[in-house]
């Protein structure tokens, strides 16, 4: 049960990194393609961005992740150990971006934090 404790927060890391992985790149796509029209041109560069492809590449993989922590603690216990993932994107938009967090989202993002501690020891 140990084991299987360890590799779901092992899963759950690399859920979250992928995240921030993908909000990151989603960033570098928008400040790159930037305005956005239904045109076959706009699809095309944006289907040739390199951080498209590796924003969609980190999202299918922690999909398949997620997949995995979810057949394992339940649909309801997984989603919530996932939301972690919330707090590293957060993370990653604020450092690398150069997002703005107020108060309030710093008091989101701890107690994001919290409950995941208190699920994950259970």
């Amino acid at each position: 049960m140990k084991r299987m404790s360890q590799t779901i927060w092992i899963l759950n890391g690399l859920i979250a990194f992928l995240a921030a992985v993908n909000a990151v790149c989603w960033g570098y796509t928008i400040r790159q393609v930037n305005n956005p029209q239904l045109t076959l041109s706009f699809l095309l560069t944006l289907a040739l961005n390199k951080y498209f492809i590796m924003a969609i590449a980190s999202a299918f993989t922690a999909s398949l992740l997620g997949y995995v922590v979810m057949s394992e603690m339940g649909v309801l216990g997984g989603r919530f150990f996932i939301s972690l993932s919330t707090v590293t994107t957060i993370l990653a938009c604020v450092l690398i971006l150069g997002e703005r967090l107020n108060p309030r989202g710093w008091l989101g993002v701890a107690l994001i934090i919290t409950g995941v501690m208190l699920i994950g020891r259970w």
